[in-house]
Order: C-alpha cells, then sequence, then structure tokens
C-alpha cells in the first residue's frame, strides 16, 4: 500500500512537471527594496516555464546550484514543518535520481499553502540558512539602487544580507516571476524591553516611591519579533541590575502574555536564574540576576508573536542603604537574545535596555509650644502607623520594617531641639500618635493625619525617571512642598500647657488657725482664773 501510495505520488509529481511546457523566456523584473540600505541576494530554487502574463511554474525543476538532497533532508527533519501529527515533505523521497520529479513534489506540497503561511516561511528560512545553495550560484544581488532583475522563469528565494549584530534579518523572500513586483519591506521589529516597578497605587510604571524595608515588585516586558517563528532555536536572557540598595527576594517566575492579554506562567525548568554576578561585555558592571531561556521555543508554544509578551515579576527589598530624594535607587535591566539559524551560528543577536527609579524620602516633626512656636519641646513621644502597621526604625532613625502592634513599633521621641526623624518613607497615607507628651503639657487626643506624595516625570535630558515634586498635607489640609533635592517632607506639631487647677481649703485653713489660738489662749486665761480662786478660799 505504501510504494502504491509513493507511486501515485510520483505519477503526480511528472504530470505537473509536463504541465503548461513551454519554452523558457527571461523576463525583467521590478524588485521593490525603498530606502532600507540593506543588499539582498537572488537564489532560484525552481525553474520553469510559464505562460506570458502567469504565474503558474510548469515543467518544474531544480534551480541553479540548489542542493536538493540537503533541502529535502533539513525539511523533513524540521519540526516547525509538522502539521496534523507528521512533516508536510515526509512521504518525498530524496533519495529519487530524478530532480525533476522531486522537485515537481516539493512544489506540489508547498502549492497546497498559502502566501505567507508558515510552510512557506518556513521553507524561504530553511532554504536560506541550511547552506543548501552552492558557492557562486546566486543569480543576482538588488539594492536600494539597483531595482531590476532579469529572471528567468522560475520560484526564487531572496535573502536580507544585514549584519548579524545591528538588524534583524528579514524573513526571506518567495516569489514566482509573473506574479507582480517583488515586494521587500524591512522589519525593524527586533525584541524590546521594558522594564516596570508597581507603584503605590497598584499600577506598573518608570518610577514609584516606597519605604525603606518594604518588598518591591517589579516586572521585565519583552517582546518578539514578527520572523520569531523562522528560527529553530531562539535564545532570550534578562540581566538585571538591582544595585546595593536592594535585596533580591529570590521568588522570580515567567510568564507567557498573549496578544489578548492572558497570562501564563511558564515551567521553571525551562529557564535558570543567577544572582552570582554575572557579567555581561557590552557593560563595565555585573548584574544581581540573572533569567535566561537558552531557547524559548522549547519553553512555550507561540504560534502567532503578534502583540504577544514573555514577562518576568519579582520583588526585591529596599535596602537602610537606600538612597533619599531625588538621586532615587537605579534599578535597570538588559534583555538580549540570539537567533540560531543553522547549528551555533547566531543569525540575529542584539540587546534592549530599560531603567526604572524607587524614590524614598525622610520625615521631619518639630514639637513646639503652641502659644509661642519657637520654643521647642523635647521628651514628647510617637507612634507612626501605616494600613495598621506600626514603624520600626533603627539607631540612626532609618526605617527597617514594619509591625502589626503599636507596643512593637518604635518610640520616636522628640530631642532638645524638639527633633524628631524618620528616614525612608515613601508616599503613602501614615496617623502619626501622640503616646506621651512632654511634662506639663497635654498629650494629643487623637492622632494627625499624614499625606506624603512623590510625584515622578521623565528627565528630558536623560531620559531617565525623575521626581518632580514631593509634598506633604497634614489632617487635610493644604499641601505643602518639600525639597526634592534631599526628599524631606516636614511637619510642625504644637502641645499646649496643663490648665490651672482649683484648690479646696483657703480661708477657712486660716480661720481655723485662728480660733484654735483664741480656745488656746482663752483656755489659759481659765485655768489662771481657777487657780486665783481655789487660792483665795
Amino acid at each position: 500500500m505504501k510504494h502504491m501510495k509513493k507511486l501515485a505520488a510520483l505519477l503526480l509529481a511528472l504530470v505537473m512537471a509536463l504541465a503548461l511546457a513551454v519554452p523558457a523566456m527571461a523576463a525583467e523584473e521590478t524588485v521593490e527594496v525603498g530606502t532600507t540600505g540593506h543588499t539582498y541576494t537572488v537564489y532560484q530554487i525552481f525553474a520553469g516555464d510559464q505562460v506570458a502574463g502567469s504565474a503558474t511554474l510548469g515543467n518544474i525543476k531544480w534551480g541553479n546550484g540548489i542542493d536538493d538532497y540537503k533541502l529535502i533532508s533539513r525539511l523533513k527533519a524540521d519540526s516547525r514543518l509538522v502539521v496534523n501529527g507528521k512533516n508536510v515533505f515526509e512521504d518525498i523521497d530524496e533519495s529519487i535520481e530524478d530532480t525533476a520529479i522531486t522537485a515537481a513534489q516539493v512544489a506540489a506540497v508547498l502549492g497546497e499553502y498559502a502566501d505567507n503561511s508558515n510552510v512557506a516561511r518556513v521553507f524561504a528560512a530553511v532554504a536560506a540558512t541550511a547552506n543548501c545553495f552552492n558557492r557562486g550560484s546566486a543569480v543576482g544581488t538588488v539594492t536600494d539602487e539597483t531595482t531590476t532583475l532579469e529572471l528567468d522563469p522560475g520560484y526564487y528565494l531572496i535573502v536580507d544580507n544585514a549584519s548579524q549584530y545591528q538588524d534583524a534579518s528579514n524573513s526571506s523572500l518567495l516569489q514566482v516571476t509573473n506574479k507582480g513586483k517583488f515586494t521587500i519591506q524591512k522589519k525593524y521589529d527586533l525584541p524590546t524591553l521594558k522594564k516596570q516597578v508597581k507603584d503605590a497605587n497598584g499600577a506598573w510604571s518608570d518610577a514609584a516611591s516606597w519605604s525603606i524595608g518594604d518588598n518591591v515588585e517589579f516586572q521585565l516586558v519583552g517582546t518578539l519579533p514578527m520572523n520569531y517563528l523562522e528560527y529553530p532555536v531562539y535564545e532570550y536572557k534578562f540581566w538585571d541590575w538591582l544595585g546595593d540598595n536592594f535585596s533580591y527576594n529570590g521568588d522570580a517566575k515567567a510568564y507567557y502574555v498573549d496578544a489578548a492579554g492572558k497570562e501564563t506562567e511558564i515551567n521553571a525548568s525551562f529557564f535558570k536564574v543567577k544572582t552570582d554576578g554575572m557579567y555581561l561585555n557590552v557593560v563595565e558592571e555585573k548584574c544581581n540576576l540573572w533569567i535566561g531561556f537558552s531557547d524559548l521555543k522549547q519553553a512555550v508554544n507561540i504560534s502567532d508573536t503578534t502583540n504577544c509578551k514573555i514577562v518576568v515579576k519579582y520583588s526585591a527589598k529596599l535596602l537602610t542603604t537606600a538612597a533619599i530624594g531625588e538621586n532615587g535607587n537605579v534599578n535597570k535591566a538588559l534583555l538580549t537574545y540570539s537567533a540560531f539559524l543553522d547549528g551555533s551560528i547566531a543569525a540575529v543577536k542584539g540587546t534592549s535596555v530599560d531603567t526604572v527609579m524607587v524614590f524614598t524620602n525622610e520625615f521631619d516633626i518639630t514639637k513646639v509650644d503652641g502659644a509661642d512656636n519657637s520654643k521647642k519641646l523635647q521628651g514628647a513621644e510617637f507612634k507612626l502607623e501605616k494600613d495598621g502597621k506600626y514603624v520600626i526604625v533603627d539607631r540612626d532613625n532609618k526605617v527597617t520594617s514594619w509591625d502589626d502592634t503599636q507596643a512593637a513599633g518604635s518610640t520616636l521621641t522628640s530631642d532638645a531641639d524638639g527633633l524628631v526623624k524618620i528616614i525612608g518613607l515613601g508616599e503613602g497615607t501614615y496617623k502619626l500618635h501622640e503616646i506621651k507628651a512632654p511634662a506639663g503639657y497635654n498629650v494629643l487626643t487623637a492622632p494627625i493625619d499624614v499625606v506624603i506624595t512623590d510625584v515622578t516625570g521623565t528627565d528630558t535630558e536623560t531620559g531617565l525617571p525623575k521626581l518632580n515634586r514631593l509634598t506633604i498635607a497634614l489632617d487635610g489640609g493644604d499641601a505643602q512642598n518639600g525639597d526634592v533635592t534631599t526628599g524631606l517632607v516636614t511637619a510642625t506639631v504644637e502641645n499646649n500647657t496643663g490648665a490651672s487647677l482649683p484648690e479646696t481649703g483657703g480661708v477657712g485653713t486660716t480661720l481655723f488657725y485662728i480660733i484654735g489660738g483664741m480656745l488656746m489662749v482663752g483656755a489659759a486665761v481659765l485655768l489662771v482664773t481657777r487657780k486665783r480662786m481655789s487660792d483665795a478660799k
């Protein structure tokens, strides 16, 4: 039965090969290149005959200088050409000596698929990269200035000769003569990287404001080129510089996000995560975090790269070494990609870089006398709360963490200048509780609502995230500007002295002393009088 199928296929190929047998005549073909600045090499895959004005090819034979055995072998071994569980070229016997028959068989398979189909694109990629053409077999070249070629009837492959380290190679163009212009469009859609940090509102942004000790969430968003499917192997690596002010939490996860925004986690066995100071020669420093796919095509099955993304998410703790104010805490990442076409040759290789910034601030409280603000009060004690948690600071007044209980939170005490410092606060709403007033003063009966806001933007000169404005507002009052340079926001908190309380006693006590004295004198007089009366008797 198998032999009968092969015989039928051969007979069909022979019929196709004999179809439209007319003399072959060369014709001038126009190649529309545009201003790409590239050079394109033209190869003939199939030769044949054509009726004038018709794109149908008859008497199909292999083109000039092609190694048909190598081409068919590579096609049959390529997993990208498997449709419904079977390679579309599987039934072609490359051992057949009649090259016209095998060429017609290959053409018959290709004829079953539409223009720009996956099969057509992979066929072109294999033909262009599997060294299937003998040296010097090109039939011509095309540039911006040379836009016409005299071509014999046939099926042609046009290959972009772009530098492999500077630009993405174009999809190889397949076209038959008499089918109109050979239109070449340069594809500039190299993979790109967007690094983002989650802000206090839960949105992904280029900049955010957080407190020291917070676990800051980051994501790396990478895109893929339009011709991604043409590459058998695609290496894809994220290089991340957390800097000295962040500590990676060991929680990186990778996701594939399709055009509809559906997020699917990628099995961790398909990528590696390293934190031992990986070095990349395009920069002068070692990265803290590296997430790499040696072959992204093995990690996730992507049938259409349009608007799809590869996303890595992780978190890192902001440390007490964090810079305060506009200098911010830089966190940058770099994406490298290498598309392997044949063996270990990187046909496309490049990089993409992006930077985010995390800001943090200092909050200074000055405790003063309510009647005389120039008088600073020492010994006032506070607790600072945010979202039900209380701040813990170190001996340098830098935030280290937050606790659920007020008792465990740090007691913030005003010094001789009435000053309390809290270093390393992100934007947000806080409650300042006074738990003890200075001696002779009344403690505040309600906490003070404190709202700190960071307004970020982009530096027009560097293109990097920038802290544009810093404000503070107390108890719903007007926002007051802080110092962007130092990241300092301040608040003055007043205390009033205790009231003079009324006393009991007063005159009654004095009267008691006077009456007591009079009674003592009266008693003495009575004793003297009695004694005299007794003596007289």
